[in-house]
């Protein structure tokens, strides 16, 4: 992996695009991703460096800084990330990353992370010194080390994902587990989900957000590319065939996404299946606008930090 040392320029707290993370901060570490998971829409993104390579912005800890010591207000918390992975397998990020989120910490700002990528040991300890400001969320679909790593080739095992959830559990946050996305006829069966729900319902996780994979010209093609013309490529295909039209970000992202009534009928398997291990599901309105204008995801976050802070 080729990493492109550049400076930043633009404030490194940002504002997303995301409904769901309206008015919450944002902090990218990168333009690109190690991970170069199949599914992922960043990937089409004009500053985009292409695949092999992220462009690491050197100057991150200065300028925010900077950018903290100007502010009437400290944020509350701080998302990590809405286009890559703080948890990269590359040590130039995970430094950049360890970093920002102990400056952050330190000055009493909370930290929130989606990954799906190993959290090292020291992150872990930083955590443990601040638990009550920090919001975890893991992702993943499968315990099938075979088919995740066709799909997301370069992120953490599913092996390692359940050790960051026991290791985050164990210092006192328990993490909520994300099956975004789910593959229709891949890893939305009972079959794969049970055993992974089973797991993680012993460690006491509670919460799991459900999302379906939509497409974008990018990821078809990225799909197509890693899976190539197998049994798998057909059932995802076949599984579009009604080519149904949805529009994200303030409806100005245009995506191919299932079945309203398939997606609907199969968010209510799973949640039966999850209330089997005590685990309760939602579906975030930002990513299925015509099952929920809910921003239940954005309302986790917000009820996680009135719990631990008593503010938010």
């Amino acid at each position: 992996m080729k990493v492109v040392h550049k400076e930043r320029k633009s404030s490194v707290l940002s504002p997303s695009t995301l409904k769901c993370l309206d008015n919450i901060p944002t902090i990218n570490l990168t333009a690109g991703c190690a991970h170069l998971c199949s599914y992922c829409y960043a990937r089409g993104y004009s500053n985009y460096p292409g695949d092999g390579t992220i462009v690491l912005y050197a100057n991150l800890v200065e300028k925010l800084e900077n950018e903290l010591s100007r502010k009437r207000r400290l944020p509350k918390f701080v998302y990590f990330s809405s286009s890559c992975d703080a948890f990269q397998p590359v040590k130039q990020v995970l430094d950049a990353a360890y970093s920002v989120m102990a400056l952050l910490l330190r000055k009493g700002i909370g930290v929130s992370f989606l990954t799906k990528g190993r959290i090292p040991d020291r992150f872990i300890a930083l955590f443990k010194s601040h638990s009550n400001k920090v919001n975890a969320h893991i992702g993943m679909t499968t315990l099938n080390k075979q088919f995740q790593k066709r799909i997301e080739p370069h992120a953490a095992t599913p092996g390692t994902r359940l050790k960051n959830i026991s290791a985050l559990a164990e210092i006192g946050i328990l993490p909520e587990i994300r099956f975004d996305p789910l593959i229709p006829g891949l890893t939305d069966s009972a079959g794969n989900l049970g055993p992974l729900l089973k797991i993680v319902g012993k460690v006491g996780i509670k919460s799991a957000g459900l999302n379906y994979l939509f497409l974008r010209p990018i990821i078809n093609r990225n799909l197509s590319e890693e899976l190539g013309h197998t049994k798998i490529m057909e059932k995802i295909t076949q599984a579009f065939r009604d080519k149904v039209d949805m529009r994200l970000l303030s409806s100005k992202s245009r995506v191919n996404a299932l079945n309203l009534d398939f997606r609907l009928k199969k968010y209510e398997s799973i949640s039966l299946l999850a209330k089997q291990y005590d685990i309760e599901t939602y579906v975030c309105g930002y990513k299925n606008p015509d099952v929920s204008d809910d921003l239940t995801c954005k309302n986790v976050w917000q009820k996680y930090f009135d719990k631990k802070t008593r503010q938010y």
